[in-house]
């Protein structure tokens, strides 16, 4: 008796449990809906800014671009700061988020991410005058007030290579800007993509610290949780872009420096 109860409730388990199914998942909404909602940061040369004339330009937003040139729709972006990444996912109001987004245990407590597309590592970022500040040794006190955009996950690095410095979290790029060149903050943290973009345009004005904050991290595409068929689409997109060529362009076209070792270079003759 106590084995049919066993078997029973095994059936009534199964019975219950609903995988995703092509026509419930977001692709078919996507496909359906002929857009996909990509959610967006700005403020972040050169991988997404606003350029002159109001519109977004940069490596991940051609990132994005081709995504809606796979799936044959049209891209919308919705425009977010570093922290409304993930309440963007949780809520639907973004099918996807691409804006270097790194995957973190903590994060995939609530959102998923395909494999990684691109790297970035974390450097630090002051003004050019401060001839006292030239190593990481030099911003571990805690005099030394460093900003970061709200939601990035460069506090953690912080603390771990600079851990008597003081870190103040601001709303964007535009913010600590305005505050670095006001005497308020002493640097930035952010990633190398940014903050080399930033110095080759200030004219001098500001400097990098050669020495990195850790080792590169991934950057991925997020989506929300439980959706296998979007997953598996999107991973393979990544995967495909990887291999074919497309994303060593892209790279090469807005960095100018070698990609990452698994981004692998368009076939020869193409």
């Amino acid at each position: 008796m106590k084995r049919l109860s066993i078997i029973a409730a095994v059936f009534a388990l199964l019975a219950a449990w609903q995988p995703v199914r092509a026509a419930d998942s977001i692709l078919n909404d996507v496909l359906q809906r002929g857009t996909v909602r990509i959610a967006v940061n700005t403020g972040n040369e050169p991988r997404q800014f606003v350029d002159e004339s109001g519109n977004l330009q940069g490596y991940d937003i051609d990132i994005a671009n081709e995504i809606g040139k796979q799936l044959g729709v049209k891209v919308e972006f919705i425009r977010t700061d570093v922290a409304g990444r993930v309440a963007m996912l949780q809520s639907h109001k973004a099918d996807i988020t691409v804006a270097t987004f790194t995957p973190t245990l903590d994060r995939l407590k609530t959102v998923a991410f395909t494999d990684a597309y691109t790297t970035d590592v974390l450097m630090l970022m002051t003004r050019t005058n401060r001839t006292d500040l030239n190593s990481l040794k030099d911003f571990d006190k805690p005099e030394i007030k460093i900003a970061l955009g709200r939601g990035s996950t460069a506090a953690k690095a912080l603390a771990k290579y600079v851990p008597h410095a003081t870190v103040v979290e601001l709303p964007g790029l535009a913010d600590i800007v305005q505050a670095l060149d006001a005497g308020q903050i002493d640097a930035t943290c952010s990633n190398d993509g940014l903050v080399s973009w930033t110095v080759k345009k200030s004219d001098g004005k500001y400097k990098a610290i050669s020495e990195t904050l850790g080792a590169p991290e991934d950057d991925s595409i997020g989506l929300p949780q439980g959706d296998f068929v979007w997953w598996m689409w999107l991973n393979q997109f990544v995967h495909q872009i990887n291999e074919d060529g497309t994303n060593y362009t892209l790279w090469v076209k807005w960095f100018g420096t070698q990609p990452p070792s698994f981004v692998k270079p368009p076939p020869k003759g193409s």
